[in-house]
């Protein structure tokens, strides 16, 4: 498919952050927060907020600081997870992960920093949304972040290892580990419209399993992709024990799941005709990428 809007998206957030760091303070850790922002990725998180920002009309330029904020997030999580106290990779995007490169109290630092730089770009005062916005936006990011979003994923992906979960055990892990900061993608765009209740819900909840979709495309990546193709070593669920939908059902059936969670998440977006076509576009991408 063709992916020129991924790219473009992709672009805009890399030079918006590429500015923000370049005005931080240079306290050494700046080039590690670079090198795992910056380099490489292809930044869905953002085009999945600019595509969500199409259904209300709201310009990319709007949603910049929210892109840059979700992907500092998103590579604080990467950071961490490849740590040896947690998943021990070495490779990332094609690269050598944070830690091999600058050392692990760097990278657990520089980590730290882009988690915190995330919510000093959503507050920024040259951002020009109400405070009322501000606060609630912060407030979702907090949530989707922490103990009972990424953090909370990540831990029981740790404590799953080698254990038998059943299939709600697993979904509800993958939720919070990946699906929670999709949740945030499209209801951010929806507090900006200032959308109502009811709307916002619906929102975070198909957010939530575009992300969880994009875990299962994760999963179907190391099972079936090599390191070359997907930038990361591969085959490493298995050998760790890790819970997986693949694991507890086999690639058949867990591909079929997630033909059907796609269907449902393509199905709801349609009804926003032609507005949605660059959403609908990352969806088919998400699933269809590198395996």
């Amino acid at each position: 498919m063709n992916r020129t809007f991924l790219d473009r998206n992709a672009k805009k957030t890399d030079v918006f952050l590429k500015k923000y760091l370049n005005r931080q303070d240079n306290s050494g850790l700046i080039p590690a927060m670079k090198y795992s922002s910056l380099s490489g990725g292809k930044k869905i998180r953002s085009s999945v907020i600019i595509g969500v920002g199409k259904l209300f009309n709201i310009k990319a330029s709007k949603l910049l600081n929210v892109c840059a904020a979700v992907e500092c997030i998103h590579s604080y999580s990467l950071i961490h997870d490849d740590l040896p106290c947690m998943d021990n990779d070495s490779i990332r995007r094609g690269k050598l992960a944070t830690h091999v490169k600058f050392g692990e109290s760097t990278a657990i630092l520089a980590g730290n920093s882009l988690l915190t730089l995330a919510f000093e770009m959503i507050v920024d005062k040259n951002y020009n949304l109400e405070h009322k916005v501000k606060v609630e936006l912060i407030k979702a990011l907090a949530l989707c972040s922490g103990n009972s979003g990424i953090a909370g994923g990540q831990f029981l992906d740790l404590i799953f290892e080698k254990k038998k979960k059943i299939f709600s055990d697993i979904i509800g892990m993958q939720r919070k580990k990946t699906g929670k900061l999709f949740n945030f993608c499209f209801f951010a765009p929806g507090v900006i419209a200032k959308k109502k209740i009811v709307e916002l819900k619906f929102l975070s909840k198909l957010g939530e399993d575009v992300g969880l979709l994009f875990q299962l495309a994760d999963d179907f990546i190391d099972f079936k992709s090599s390191k070359k193709i997907a930038g990361k070593l591969t085959k490493k669920d298995q050998k760790k024990g890790k819970s997986t939908i693949i694991s507890l059902m086999g690639y058949k059936k867990a591909n079929s799941f997630a033909l059907q969670l796609k269907r449902n998440i393509l199905s709801k977006l349609r009804k926003h005709g032609k507005n949605a076509n660059d959403l609908i576009n990352t969806v088919e991408f998400i699933l269809g990428r590198n395996f």
